[in-house]
């Protein structure tokens, strides 16, 4: 089997005709015809219904991108990777958020299915979606020469595919390609460390060429984010699949059909014809997450295709089955370098056998924390509609802290931190506006998570062997009956940690600033 070890492995072999029953990237299944609303769902509005196309009568045209348009906000470009599915709503924790009346919190999902072809489903939207081309936009209503799409009904959609969400000023367009030029943050407004400058160096070269690149760092520390960087960067056609080692199946015949795929009808159940990992990264990158945690078992059967030694007929194939090789640049990721893992002496070899990057952990380029935080802020913005910043001292603070959960951890704690902040002002019946996030704030949330998760934000606090006076504990009263001598004890008890004396207490932490605030007390 031919991978990125050559210089030609970069680039699918075109114009090649699939045997019958194979799942083929290059091609609709002729036994999945694209779904349509049942009869029922259409009764309610047929408004604008029309027949559509059967795409299997042409080749398929993949899109790689998605062009987001929402009233009176700027326009987004969305890059589309196979292993994320994308949910478009009103509510806060979507992956694109549409502010408008007209859509549902959670209004329709977009997700790569198993036979190779990305497949919208409305998810019992109030106002419906409808389905149509870029060219039928120039109108009034569009809604009246789209198609109605039935709820929890898959419908392949394709390049040049319209989806209206509720109203004609919602939409998302599939796109054949990626727009050049688009960024996915802000420009830094700092200059990056010089980590920072190493890793961003590291990627152009693995970029420019198609040898195998090995990644080893923290978990958290952004492998799969740097292993899609390369791909992006390295202009291959094909996609970018990620094949999770350690959560591969054990069963001989499943790993043949998560690696190689199947047939319809293969096994109970199979009602569909699946594109297995390997050929789905035909023409693009396969990249071995976790390639530490690789199952002997899998680990035998890979080194058998990577060699060409093995079948590589999908599960339930008949035994005359015939396909060239898929080819494919190889990227793989490990916490621990490769001799220290348990893997085969020759898959080790081979996935060594070309280009390294060690990335940096978040303590060797903390100088980046606040143009990561300023990173992170935007993606709100333009994904979710979340309008904050971070306080000097807040950002400070971050720079600071530990972060054992490396990037990861940080981006969540930004993301925790904004949500928190603007359902406090919701709670409020504050205006939507910019959200501010101060540093009380962001030491509220990781105090928080340190009593529940056990974290290392802080250190614990000691005990004395004979208890004093302060160390009693205090008698748990009604919130109105707490004296001001309550709260100082149990504030300097916990060295003025206001979620550790409100648990002490037995009160919920508003309560207790607002009992502050009721004595007189800073």
């Amino acid at each position: 089997m031919t991978t990125g070890d050559e210089e030609s492995g970069g680039t699918g072999e075109k114009g090649r005709l699939s045997t019958p029953g194979r799942p083929s990237r290059s091609r609709t299944q002729q036994s999945v015809p694209a779904s349509s609303p049942p009869a029922g769902d259409r009764a309610s509005d047929t408004r604008g219904e029309r027949s559509r196309p059967e795409p299997q009568a042409r080749e398929y045209r993949e899109p790689k991108a998605l062009r987001v348009q929402r009233e009176g906000i700027e326009e987004l470009t969305v890059r589309l990777y196979p292993d994320r599915s994308y949910v478009f709503g009103r509510a806060p924790e979507c992956t694109v958020v549409f502010p408008h009346d007209a859509v549902s919190r959670q209004h329709g999902r977009l997700a790569f299915r198993e036979d190779h072809r990305w497949v919208y489903r409305d998810l019992n939207s109030r106002n419906g979606s409808y389905l149509g081309r870029e060219e039928e936009q120039g109108v009034l209503d569009p809604r009246l020469h789209f198609q109605r799409l039935g709820p929890s009904c898959d419908q392949v959609l394709e390049v040049g595919d319209v989806v209206l969400l509720g109203n004609g000023k919602s939409r998302v367009t599939l796109l054949a390609e990626v727009p050049p030029g688009q960024v996915v943050g802000p420009r830094a407004k700092r200059e990056d460390s010089p980590a920072t400058v190493q890793l961003e160096r590291s990627i152009e070269r693995c970029a420019r060429h198609h040898l195998p690149v090995f990644l080893r760092g923290d978990s958290g520390t952004g492998k799969t984010f740097i292993a899609r960087e390369i791909h992006n960067r390295s202009g291959l056609e094909g996609n970018f699949v990620i094949l999770n080692c350690g959560r591969l199946p054990q069963d001989p015949a499943a790993l043949q059909s998560e690696l190689l795929g199947h047939v319809k009808g293969a096994y109970t159940g199979a009602s569909i014809a699946r594109v297995g990992k390997l050929y789905s990264a035909n023409g693009g990158t396969l990249f071995l997450d976790e390639v530490e945690f690789l199952p002997r078992l899998a680990q035998d059967f890979l080194v058998d295709v990577l060699e060409g030694s093995g079948s590589l007929a999908p599960l339930g194939a008949p035994a005359d089955f015939r396909e060239p090789p898929p080819r494919f640049r190889l990227i793989s990721a490990s916490k621990a370098p490769l001799r220290q893992t348990d893997l085969r002496q020759d898959l080790a070899q081979r996935l060594a056998a070309g280009d390294f990057i060690i990335l940096p952990t978040l303590e060797e380029r903390r100088e980046d924390i606040p143009n990561l935080v300023e990173t992170f802020l935007h993606r709100l913005k333009v994904e979710q509609q979340y309008d904050a910043e971070l306080t000097r001292e807040a950002i400070a603070f971050l720079r600071g802290a530990s972060w054992p959960g490396q990037i990861r951890e940080l981006e969540s704690t930004v993301r925790t931190v904004v949500a928190r902040e603007v359902a406090h002002q919701e709670l409020e019946g504050i205006e939507r506006q910019r959200t501010l996030v101060t540093l009380e704030a962001v030491k509220s949330y990781l105090e928080q998570r340190e009593l529940g998760f056990g974290g290392t934000t802080s250190a614990p606090v000691k005990r004395t062997t004979q208890p004093s006076v302060e160390s009693v504990a205090v008698v748990r009263k009604r919130p109105g009956d707490l004296t001001e001598q309550d709260i100082r004890g149990a504030l300097d008890k916990h060295q003025g940690n206001k979620t550790r004396a409100a648990l002490e207490l037995g009160i919920a932490l508003n309560t207790l600033k607002a009992r502050m605030k009721a004595l007189g007390i800073e």
